[in-house]
């Protein structure tokens, strides 16, 4: 990917997530010579909360985050969003552009320091109307996840080589719905990023995202409105937000461009994270153009 020195990146991690999951997105990209956050968002992670919240507090934090940017008005953003972090990618930019609307239709300095310059938008594993299609979780498969992550902890370790664990105990579990190649980097990204991830998202976010789904989210007919570049990532067997709404998002949005991956599911940047981060880059340099100034 070209340097572009205006260029920042804001990475958005989904449910149950944090900054931590999207690491492999930071580093990558500050490799390239891009700046790169990744914010926990409300909680999750390190942003701790004693009070319930709705969806849309998560926008208007980050609304204050970008708003605060010591550099907002020399910065063009690019939104990396996966899974619900792709959904608040979408109301950013939706947000965005009703921010320069109302700048339009009324002379007032204020409100254009309410966000910076969105230049695009990369969304993997999401859908502006997510649908899934995960089936009835058994007991026994949240048994065997506790197991081949707990056994996982201490095999990687002791004898990196082996993966019969991972084989007796993580392909009969949730695991299987989450991840379709069971290599020993995704099992030590879920083991540890994702363990954490879990144990650190609070009850209000699950509230949250429970009222959210409870009220049937669908942004579809908004979709037209943002006509920057955006980049629509599915995994074929992602069970979570299917792909099947994810290439529904990528059609309705007017300036578009969709893959999917045929052997990946909902974290495929564990899984599939090289041939995922080549294929950003190569969008990134035909449609994330250095800005004039």
């Amino acid at each position: 990917m070209n340097s572009n020195q205006n260029l920042k990146l804001l990475c958005l991690h989904g449910h149950p997530g944090s900054s931590e999951a999207m690491r492999v997105f930071v580093q990558h990209f500050q490799g390239c010579g891009v700046k790169a956050i990744a914010p926990d968002l409300r909680g999750y992670g390190k942003f701790k909360t004693q009070s319930s919240f709705t969806m849309m507090d998560h926008i208007e934090d980050l609304g204050d985050l970008l708003a605060n940017d010591p550099d907002c008005e020399s910065t063009d953003y690019l939104i990396l969003g996966w899974s619900l972090g792709g959904i608040l990618a979408i109301e950013l930019a939706l947000k965005a552009i009703a921010s320069q609307h109302a700048k339009s239709a009324i002379s007032n300095p204020e409100i254009s320091r309410q966000l910076p310059k969105i230049v695009g938008l990369v969304l993997i594993a999401t859908a502006a109307k997510p649908r899934s299609n995960l089936p009835p979780i058994l007991w026994w498969e949240y048994v065997n996840l506790l197991i081949a992550v707990g056994l996982h902890r201490v095999v990687s370790k002791l004898s990196p080589q082996q993966n019969w664990h991972i084989n007796w105990f993580g392909k009969r579990s949730l695991i299987k719905y989450l991840i379709q190649q069971h290599t020993k980097f995704a099992y030590d990204q879920i083991s540890t990023v994702g363990a954490r991830a879990y144990l650190q998202t609070s009850r209000y976010a699950h509230q949250a995202l429970w009222q959210a789904i409870k009220q049937g989210y669908d942004r579809n007919l908004d979709l037209e409105k943002i006509k920057i570049p955006c980049l629509v990532i599915a995994a074929e067997q992602d069970r979570h937000i299917t792909s099947a709404s994810t290439a529904e998002t990528a059609k309705l949005l007017p300036n578009s461009e969709f893959i999917c991956y045929p052997d990946a599911a909902h974290l495929l940047p564990w899984e599939i994270g090289d041939r995922l981060l080549t294929d950003i880059d190569s969008w990134c340099d035909r449609h994330i153009k250095q800005p004039k100034r």
